[in-house]
């Protein structure tokens, strides 16, 4: 069975022998129609007899082992630490444009909703490849461009959002992570199927405007920030695979060349409306 979706305006095909169940978060990246576009990826689901338990392993996480780095690295999967994998993601083929997911007959269960793929691929690394970074953010679009909140968990981003959308009539595209990715020499916005607590996520996409930093205040300001203070704010909110230095440093290159392109504001506010409105004044929308 072959499943088509697009993310980050890249076409992804998807070949698996079993078939793969509807979920609400992805429903809109999915394609209801096979694409005529030339996939830029091929994930395909492969049956083998047994998967050993890996060497060279750099990360534990849950129920994922990383592996090797850069174009050697690898994920296992796991139903418990310490168990026998499941299933395997090498990264390997990815410069040919292709990602093979080997799994052991009997898991399927662990793997057939749509949403599992993006888990499989570790969406994380592969958007790395097409040039793509992901923050922890919530991203708006106002008057056609893309306003991008970021800020640790239960920082305000999602009700950043919605007083935006409340008093600015503003679009919320995604309530809790964002893509950035550089095309033609215009970063542009990209929602994800993640959502956060918002429940909001859309497969569109807005050009950058601007970047913000949240943080909670008793009163509301906002200045511009540098380069360097604003790396200090957003680099813990890339997801960034820091035990691998390959993709750490193109990681850290992509989020320095936004902040050389993209203008970034640290908003200290209350929830309310003059938050809106002081940094809409700033960001001169």
């Amino acid at each position: 069975m072959f499943y088509f979706f697009n993310l980050i305006d890249v076409v992804i095909r998807v070949e698996s022998p079993f078939p793969l169940l509807d979920d609400d978060s992805t429903e809109e990246f999915y394609l209801n129609t096979i694409s005529d576009s030339i996939p830029e990826l091929n994930f395909l689901y492969r049956p083998v007899n047994d998967l050993p338990m890996p060497d060279d392993i750099r990360y534990r996480e849950a129920r994922r082992i990383y592996t090797g780095e850069g174009s050697n690295a690898s994920t296992f999967f796991s139903v418990m630490p310490g168990n026998a994998p499941y299933a395997w993601v090498s990264r390997k083929t990815l410069t040919e444009g292709k990602l093979v997911c080997s799994y052991v007959p009997g898991s399927e269960y662990m793997m057939n909703y749509k949403r599992n793929v993006l888990t499989m691929m570790d969406l994380e690394a592969t958007l790395l490849h097409f040039d793509s970074i992901i923050l922890h953010a919530s991203f708006v679009r106002y008057n056609g461009k893309g306003i991008v909140f970021s800020a640790p968990s239960g920082t305000g981003k999602s009700t950043q959002a919605a007083l935006w959308e409340k008093y600015a009539d503003a679009e919320i595209l995604n309530g809790d992570r964002a893509a950035l990715r550089k095309t033609d020499g215009t970063w542009r916005a990209y929602g994800l199927p993640f959502a956060g607590t918002s429940g909001i996520y859309r497969n569109d996409s807005a050009p950058l405007k601007a970047v913000v930093a949240l943080r909670q205040a008793e009163n509301n300001s906002v200045r511009r920030i540098g380069s360097t203070e604003a790396f200090r704010y957003l680099y813990p909110e890339t997801m960034i695979h820091r035990w691998d230095r390959d993709f750490e440093s193109k990681a850290t290159d992509l989020l320095l060349d936004v902040l050389r392109d993209i203008p970034v504001f640290l908003l200290e506010c209350r929830p309310d409306q003059e938050a809106v409105e002081k940094l809409k004044e700033k960001i001169d929308l």
